[in-house]
C-alpha cells in the first residue's frame, strides 16, 4: 500500500469525481463520466501490465513458474476487488428480499455476480439500469484481467508491447465494425472490445516509460507537455456529444483513438511529472485521501439515493426543487458516499490488504519449495 506512484491517487480522485458528478447531474455536464471511466481504464492498464511484465521477467530468469505467477496475480486481484464487491451485492439482495430495495432489476444479479454486468446492460436490457449502471466498467476490468494475465505471462516480455498493440488494433477494428453495422449505442459503449484497448494503451504507456533511457520520461514529465495533453483531453471530452453523433464510422473511430491515446499519454505524463505545482495539486491531502478509497467510493456512490431528485422533495418544495436544494443534495450524497467508502477502507479493505501483505512471503516460499520439489 506504500509503493504508490506520486500523483496517481490524485488522478483517481479527479476521475471518480467526474463519474459522481455525471451521475448526480444526469448528463447535464457532457460526458465527463465517460472520461473518468477511461482514465481508470488507462491507469489500470498502466499498473497491471507493468506488474505482469515484472512477473514474466521472474519466469524468464528461472525464479518462478507460470502457474505460480498466474496464481499470485489472481490472488492479489481477488483479495483487492472481490470482498467489498460481493459484500455489496449480498447486502442488496438481502434488502430486496425484505422489500427495502427495488426488486425490479433483481434479474441482473446473476450477471453482476459473474462480472458480466456490461453484457446485461448492453445486450439484455439495452438501457441504463439506474443504481447498477456503474457496474459495467468493473466487469470490463475483470474480463480484461482474466484474458490478459495468462497471455502476458506466457509471452516473452519483449513481445508484451506488441501484444498490447494487437489488443488496441482489435479493439479499434471492433469499434469501427460496430459503428458501421449501426449497433445500439449502449451496446457499443459497454462492449469489452470497445473498451479493453484503453487498458492496453495504458499498458503500452507504462512499458514505454519502463524501457526508456530518459528522453521520453523527460518529455512526458515536462509541465508544458502535461498542460497540452490536458487541454487536448478536455477538448475532446467537451466535444464528445458532437463527435459521438458522427455517421462516418472511420472518423468516429479515429477520434476515439486520438482520445484514448491522449488519456494514456496523460497518465504517463503524470507518472513522470516532477512539476512542483502539479504534484502539489495532485498530492493534496484531500485528493489523495479520496483517491485511496476511490474503488469503494465508485462502488457505493450510485447506490446512495438522490436526496432531492424525487417526488418527496418536489412535494416538499411545492413542485419545483430550487437549485440550492439540488446542490445541497449533491453535497450530502457525496459526503455519505465518501463516509461509507472510508469506513469500507478502514474496516474491510485495508485490514485485508495488510493480511495479504504479511501472507505473500509465506505464499512465495511455499511455491518456491513446490517448484524445487517438482
Amino acid at each position: 500500500m506504500k509503493n504508490r506512484i506520486a500523483g496517481f491517487d490524485g488522478l483517481r480522485a479527479i476521475a471518480v469525481l467526474m463519474v459522481f458528478l455525471q451521475h448526480r447531474l444526469f448528463g447535464d455536464i457532457g460526458e465527463i463520466g465517460h472520461l473518468g471511466v477511461w482514465i481508470f481504464f488507462a491507469l489500470s492498464g498502466f499498473l497491471i501490465i507493468g506488474i505482469l511484465s515484472t512477473q514474466r521477467a521472474r519466469i524468464e530468469a528461472g525464479d518462478s513458474r507460470f502457474g505460480a505467477e498466474l496464481g499470485r496475480f489472481l490472488f492479489r486481484r481477488t483479495v483487492r476487488i472481490f470482498p467489498i464487491y460481493y459484500l455489496m451485492l449480498v447486502v442488496m439482495c438481502v434488502l430486496m428480499a425484505f422489500g427495502l430495495a427495488n426488486p425490479e432489476l433483481a434479474g441482473g444479479m446473476p450477471f453482476h455476480f459473474a462480472y458480466l454486468s456490461n453484457f446485461w446492460i448492453g445486450s439484455v436490457l439495452r438501457y441504463w439500469p439506474g443504481r447498477y449502471s456503474h457496474l459495467w466498467s468493473l466487469a470490463i476490468e475483470e474480463q480484461f484481467y482474466v484474458v490478459v494475465a495468462p497471455l502476458l505471462l506466457l509471452l516473452a516480455t519483449r513481445r508484451h508491447r506488441a501484444a498490447c498493440w494487437a489488443i488496441v488494433a482489435l479493439g479499434l477494428a471492433a469499434l469501427f465494425a460496430m459503428r458501421a453495422a449501426h449497433w445500439d449505442e449502449i451496446t457499443i459503449y459497454t462492449h469489452p472490445l470497445s473498451n479493453v484497448w484503453l487498458l492496453a494503451l495504458g499498458g503500452i504507456a507504462g512499458l514505454a516509460i519502463a524501457d526508456d533511457r530518459g528522453r521520453v520520461r523527460a518529455w512526458l514529465g515536462h509541465g508544458l507537455t502535461l498542460f497540452v495533453l490536458s487541454l487536448v483531453v478536455i477538448g475532446l471530452c467537451a466535444a464528445e456529444p458532437r463527435w459521438n453523433m458522427l455517421d462516418d464510422p472511420l472518423l468516429f473511430t479515429a477520434i476515439s483513438a486520438a482520445y484514448g491515446i491522449g488519456i494514456a499519454a496523460l497518465v504517463a505524463s503524470i507518472a513522470c511529472c516532477r512539476n512542483t505545482a502539479v504534484m502539489g495539486l495532485l498530492q493534496t491531502r484531500w485528493l489523495v485521501g479520496l483517491g485511496r478509497i476511490s474503488y469503494g467510493f465508485y462502488l457505493y456512490h450510485n447506490l446512495i439515493p438522490d436526496l432531492t431528485r424525487n417526488r418527496h422533495a418536489e412535494a416538499w418544495f411545492g413542485g419545483v426543487v430550487p437549485m440550492w436544494a439540488h446542490m445541497t443534495g449533491i453535497v450530502a450524497s457525496f459526503a455519505i458516499s465518501r463516509g461509507i467508502a472510508w469506513l469500507s477502507w478502514r474496516l474491510i479493505e485495508a485490514p485485508i490488504l495488510r493480511v495479504k501483505a504479511r501472507g505473500e512471503p509465506v505464499l512465495k516460499a511455499t511455491k518456491n519449495v513446490a517448484s524445487d520439489v517438482a
